[in-house]
């Protein structure tokens, strides 16, 4: 969307005509303006979208004076968390059927078309439906709804910004200079992320790979030097990290020209010294998500933090895609931080210092990034080859594959 000339005339005109309007009009038009552009990109599927969003909001607002009168099973209905169960089964309709479609008419594994922004949409009115459900928010109306969930410069890609958070933030009511300086430095930030250095990094793996690219590596019949195949793969993960977070600048500069300071994505990810610090770091309102709805429940569930984190990754992949390769990737995460996990006791246990020394920190830091970078494996290869050549890059990273 960010590539279409209407995207930047909504972002030229936009905030102008937001701050000149009277402060309680400002929310609704936000709403409007963004449902307005999301309607050339989204067609149809944005109808579906309001309607089941409209549906939830109505959910938590039924007057006693109707439930007091609807029968027994009609109430015990309406007093369930089937809003959640709707959202969940939307997301699960919109993203994976036609996949699965795709696959029964013998056409493969590939990555398929789906709604814009479906993923981002699901995540963020699924959280309102639980967080209603537990009287979490404050007083609101339909235009606060309506703004948050279809917020143009998120939509498609997140941040998945929390609605308390956003209803703190629009209750900026006069314009500030620097709300247009902090906006464009940050739109311009994910501008060179996305155009320049991700360039350069794609130019990068071409050089590395005799432009055969990763997923020739992985299919070729010889085996690349381990060197290559590292080179290529570090390289990759640059590359998604230059055109995620130069989105997320982006969306979130954007946001910002309205007053909005949007909940942030990536702090520094390649400082990282463990797996788990790595996480609080990269995609960072996905995994506070997942940490929030998905592994507390599977600990309930479990009693086991070893299979909740596991299972919080195999989710956490799926909701990527239905496919092997990004199941498999979360897979891989969630082992990984399951190990972490026990090694963190057992350094506690028998006291061991090993990785609290500088060296160790260092230590520390290349391990997370190549174990990183080694997942990507599964990802690269998502729509282009099988699951089979995701291990045998793995296999001539490590010098073990024939």
């Amino acid at each position: 969307m960010i590539q279409s000339s209407l995207w930047w005339c909504f972002l030229a005109a936009g905030p102008v005509l937001y701050w000149l309007l009277p402060v309680h009009w400002r929310t609704p038009a936000l709403a409007l303006a963004s449902l307005g552009l999301l309607a050339v990109f989204a067609g149809h599927d944005l109808l579906i979208m309001m309607a089941l969003g409209l549906v939830v909001y109505a959910a938590f607002r039924l007057p006693p004076r109707v439930t007091a009168r609807l029968p027994a099973p009609m109430l015990a209905l309406a007093r369930s968390p089937w809003p959640i169960w709707a959202v969940l089964a939307y997301f699960l309709w919109a993203k994976y059927l036609p996949s699965l479609a795709h696959v029964l008419s013998a056409g493969g594994v590939q990555a398929v078309l789906i709604p814009l922004g479906v993923s981002y949409f699901s995540f963020k009115l699924m959280h309102y439906a639980i967080e209603m459900r537990r009287g979490n928010f404050p007083a609101h109306g339909l235009a606060d709804f309506a703004a948050w969930l279809f917020l143009a410069p998120i939509f498609t890609a997140g941040p998945i910004e929390r609605f308390e958070h956003f209803l703190r933030e629009r209750q900026i009511q006069r314009f500030e200079t620097r709300f247009v300086q902090e906006g464009v430095l940050r739109i311009a930030q994910g501008l060179v992320k996305k155009f320049v250095l991700g360039w350069i990094a794609l130019e990068l793996i071409d050089h590395v790979t005799g432009r055969a690219g990763v997923v020739g590596l992985a299919l070729a019949e010889t085996t690349a030097p381990a060197a290559t195949v590292w080179a290529a793969l570090f390289l990759t993960l640059a590359y998604v990290y230059f055109d995620f977070s130069g989105y997320s600048d982006i969306a979130i500069g954007s946001s910002r020209l309205f007053g909005l300071r949007i909940m942030e994505n990536f702090n520094l990810p390649f400082l990282a010294t463990n797996l788990q610090m790595f996480w609080q770091r990269w995609h960072m309102t996905l995994a506070n998500w997942c940490r929030t709805y998905i592994y507390m429940s599977m600990i309930g569930l479990t009693r086991n933090p070893y299979v909740a984190v596991v299972a919080t990754f195999a989710v956490m992949g799926l909701w990527h895609s239905a496919g092997p390769h990004w199941l498999m990737w979360g897979v891989w995460h969630g082992l990984g931080l399951a190990w972490l996990m026990f090694w963190g006791q057992q350094v506690r246990k028998r006291k061991i210092g090993l990785f609290k020394t500088r060296a160790g920190a260092v230590a520390g830091w290349a391990m997370t990034l190549c174990y990183v970078a080694l997942g990507g494996s599964f990802t690269v290869m998502y729509g282009h080859a099988p699951i089979g050549a995701s291990f045998r890059l793995i296999g001539m990273a490590l010098g073990i594959a024939g």
